[in-house]
């Protein structure tokens, strides 16, 4: 007799098990051809199961599934069906509710089976809805829905109904960035005078004595703490910052209560916040604020969020201002860098943003941030009203900084409302008890042309000073945006804008301003700006864009100019580009960049090499070389190595970065080196989550948040999210969700283990903004088993049985000669086997496992089955 090895068993097995168990479309078999069991006797006098069960093909069985919904061939997220049988059907069918219906979008009230049918009953698509019809891929577990669009409701492009909105669970939360640099040498600052008195509070205190000797440290720490509650989120943000002068400043950036208000598409903000930028100048303010939330539009309603390119020419610290406030900071890499991650801020106020070299040079410009023009559907609103404190960022939360800066009581309304014709009328009002202004404006679709807008601002302003007594300054401002896409020749205007203001017109921001002018102390107040945002595709050839923003004043020539225009492209595996900034501020010397750059990829290493060569306007021309990276499965460990030389600043200089994201946070380590400097530099920055089952250690969290649940699956990666895996309770934070949009979230299941199995290793959420949703997977834990099964006579159990569990899930089939694998089984346990539909067509099997130091991933067993044994005794193994 030939006997086959395990291996060639195990291969047997498996083959005839898939053919078997395997699913396929619930269509109706009755025509189908019936399968022959006579087959399953060639060559061997083992018996046979009743299996009736798979005689059409491959069965759906009834049961509850989690399956992908696909309506119209369009995703509808994941849906929790149950099947039940249906009566001439050999397949279950799914249960579909007028509940799901209501929820996929189907207009229920207007089909009377529907209308008077309970929400959780069954109902026949086909009879209640004329031309629906669904079908089922169980091989993909996969539910495909046809309904005729008449009966579907009007929805735009991209949107997520509130009723599948989660609010989340309560939870704690703590947010964190640290940046240290320590700096060696004797010459770290490149500046004839580095202890003069700063420009701005925010390179020290003015007002108290500087101290005779530079520090060797700094630090910057970013702290956002929270806690939900329901539809609240309460948070807080405050950053501290050490300078080279050893003066630390801790700074309050804001504190709020938030809620939806989904009935209204809107926000209730309570405490610190900012308002709307896109009519007027968006100022800082502590009080309430009741806005629309454009996020809870669909996607094809949504506007655009700012991105800062700039160079640096060594690890350099890049500051980003708004509104006065400290809202981005860390450690880029020599070269060009861009920032298109920043912290969702205020829709519109310049950034201030600050380049800090190594050797303490300081590069700061104003990088230009305007909403696009304001257009709205046929019906739609959008609206913000805010009543509170201006807030000023001088208001002494920084230490030492002067507290007596004017911060009056405001009020402030917008309103925009989307006509017919695809026209858009919007304006607005300020007032205070020394300022008040009025805006109105009209936005239009020109379709093939763009997008455009006009409106027209009037303010009156009451300037009160000890010195000068009472003063009225009464001006107009006029303003022109336009937004266009050329789809055929690859041109895209991002907002080009033009605004022209009278000597007499103050922006709210610059009327308080003015209240704490010192005596002579000369205003300028704007005249004329003009901006825009432009790129252009060129072929195969590359890509150039353009940025500029121009600023003029009454009572002065000079003026603020940011300049930026860059070219890339690529020649077979090189990579090349071309980058020009020039910046001008009004009190500053001009500042002209010039760079160049050329990369290429070394094999399949993830890894780069890079040449950069610049020159500026001061005759400075650097050049260097650069090695960066990636490395690990995920990337999660990147890395950057730079070797360089300059004219200015004597001889050559060299730089080394690396960072490695991992399941508790992310960490930076940098080094750079030149004549007469150095500079060292760590960061780190993760988040902690407090929620009911304890602490989860993560990544830094962003501001919606999703936590994974998958117990006792210890290690598992996520899909999608470079360095994350559940912790040793299962647990994962997943930093980031888009608010009020389905997130898919998939466990790598090779990660899973020899012990550990998922029944859903995919789920998907819709969080509002803030909270911190669940993602459940169901796990189950227990070893793998080749089982040899027999009767108590010996003979091999019928193929084609099934195995169940002591919780009656299937864990298994047999196969030939006896032969099953048994998945999910624990140390010990008790196996019912049965093969056909009597009682007497049962028997159970006994089994533990024995102890062993290093398991293999499939423990072989052989065992017996009884119709009525004891349980088994941990302590013997079944050999």
């Amino acid at each position: 007799m030939r006997v086959f090895h395990p291996p060639f068993r195990r291969a047997l097995c498996a083959a005839l098990l898939g053919a078997l168990g395997a699913s396929g479309h619930a269509q109706p078999q009755a025509s189908a051809l019936r399968f022959n069991e006579d087959f399953l006797n060639l060559g061997g006098d083992q018996p046979l199961a009743d299996l009736s069960l798979f005689s059409f093909g491959n069965r759906v069985l009834a049961g509850r599934y989690t399956v992908d919904v696909s309506l119209n061939e369009r995703g509808a997220g994941q849906a929790d069906i149950r099947f039940i049988e249906k009566d001439g059907k050999d397949d279950a069918v799914p249960c579909l509710s007028r509940r799901m219906l209501d929820d996929w979008g189907v207009k229920v009230a207007v089909f009377p089976t529907l209308a008077s049918a309970a929400d959780e009953a069954c109902v026949d698509l086909g009879a209640a809805i004329p031309d629906a019809s669904f079908s089922y891929d169980g091989g993909k577990q996969r539910l495909f829905v046809s309904i005729p669009q008449a009966a579907l409701k009007r929805s735009a492009r991209g949107a997520v109904g509130p009723e599948k909105w989660d609010k989340g669970i309560t939870a704690g939360m703590l947010d964190y960035q640290f940046n240290f640099a320590r700096f060696s040498g004797d010459n770290f600052r490149n500046d004839a005078k580095p202890l003069s008195t700063p420009q701005n509070v925010f390179e020290g205190n003015p007002f108290t004595d500087r101290p005779s000797t530079l520090q060797r440290n700094t630090l910057f720490a970013g702290l956002r703490a929270g806690f939900n509650h329901g539809d609240w989120r309460f948070r807080h943000f405050s950053t501290y910052n050490r300078g080279i002068d050893g003066q630390g400043r801790w700074q309050a950036v804001n504190s709020y209560a938030q809620r939806d208000l989904a009935s209204i598409k809107g926000q209730l903000l309570i405490g610190d916040g900012s308002t709307p930028g896109n009519f007027f100048d968006s100022v800082p303010f502590r009080g309430a604020q009741l806005a629309s939330d454009d996020a809870m539009l669909p996607d094809s309603q949504q506007g655009y969020a700012p991105t800062v390119r700039g160079v640096a020419q060594t690890n350099a610290r890049v500051t980003v201002r708004q509104n006065g406030y400290v809202v981005y900071s860390t450690f880029v890499a020599p070269g060009a860098f861009v920032i298109d991650d920043l912290y969702p801020t205020a829709s519109s106020g310049d950034l201030e943003v600050t380049i800090t070299e190594a050797d303490g040079r300081q590069t700061k410009y104003i990088q230009a941030f305007s909403a696009v023009p304001t257009l709205l559907r046929e019906g739609t609103w959008r609206y913000s009203a805010t009543v509170g404190k201006y807030r000023n960022s001088y208001n002494g939360s920084v230490i030492g900084a002067r507290p007596s800066l004017s911060q009056p009581t405001f009020m402030q309304a917008t309103l925009a409302r989307g006509l017919g014709r695809e026209f858009t009328l919007y304006g607005g009002l300020t007032g205070a008890n020394m300022y008040q202004s009025v805006l109105v404006g009209m936005g239009k679709n020109l379709r093939d042309f763009g997008a455009v807008s006009v409106d027209l601002s009037s303010a009156h302003t009451t300037d009160r000073t000890p010195l000068s007594g009472e003063r009225s300054f009464n001006g107009q401002s006029l303003r022109f945006l336009y937004s266009k896409s050329f789809l055929d020749s690859g041109t895209n205007f991002r907002v080009a804008g033009y605004r022209y203001s009278t000597s007499g017109y103050r922006t709210f921001q610059e009327a308080v301003q003015m209240q704490d002018l010192q005596p002579f102390e000369a205003f300028h107040s704007r005249r004329n700006e003009l901006r825009f945002e432009l790129s252009q595709q060129i072929g195969d050839l590359g890509s150039v864009f353009a940025s500029a923003r121009q600023q003029s004043y009454w009572g002065t020539d000079a003026k603020d100019r940011l300049v930026q225009v860059g070219y890339s492209g690529s020649y077979k595996q090189f990579g090349y580009s071309v980058f020009y900034n020039q910046t001008r501020s009004l009190n500053r010397p001009p500042l002209r960049q010039l760079m160049f750059t050329l990369s290429i990829p070394l094999g399949d290493t993830r890894a780069n090499a890079q040449y950069m060569a610049a020159r500026d306007n001061t005759g400075r021309v650097s050049q260097q070389a650069s090695l960066y990276g990636s490395a690990f499965d995920d990337s999660h460990l990147t890395y950057n190595v730079t070797a360089g030389t300059a004219n200015q600043g004597g001889g050559g200089t060299g730089s080394g970065s690396a960072s490695y994201l991992s399941p508790v946070g992310r960490f930076d380590l940098g080094h750079s080196q030149g004549r007469g400097y150095g500079q060292s530099t760590f960061g780190m920055a993760g988040g902690m989550l407090f929620h009911g089952g304890g602490l989860t250690l993560s990544q830094p969290l962003g501001e919606t948040i999703g936590l994974v649940q998958a117990p006792k699956a210890q290690g598992v990666g996520v899909e999608s999210q470079s360095g994350v895996a559940t912790d040793s309770a299962g647990r994962a934070v997943i930093p980031n969700l888009t608010p009020y949009r389905l997130n898919r979230l998939a466990l790598r299941t090779a990660d899973l283990g020899d012990t550990v199995e998922v029944k859903n290793a995919v789920t998907e959420v819709v969080p509002t903004r803030g909270a911190v949703v669940l993602a459940k997977f169901e796990t189950s834990v227990g070893y793998r088993l080749l089982m040899t099964l027999s009767d108590q006579e010996g003979r091999a159990l019928p193929l084609g049985s099934k195995i169940e569990s002591e919780a009656d899930q299937e864990v298994g089939i047999v196969g030939p000669d006896g032969q099953a694998f048994v998945t999910g089984a624990g140390q010990s346990g008790r196996l019912t086997v049965r093969w056909g539909q009597d009682p007497a067509d049962q028997c159970v099997v006994p089994y533990s496992l024995p102890e062993e130091k290093n398991p293999p991933p499939i423990r072989e067993l052989t065992g017996q089955c009884a119709a009525n044994v004891p349980d088994p005794t941990p302590s013997k193994g079944i050999e």
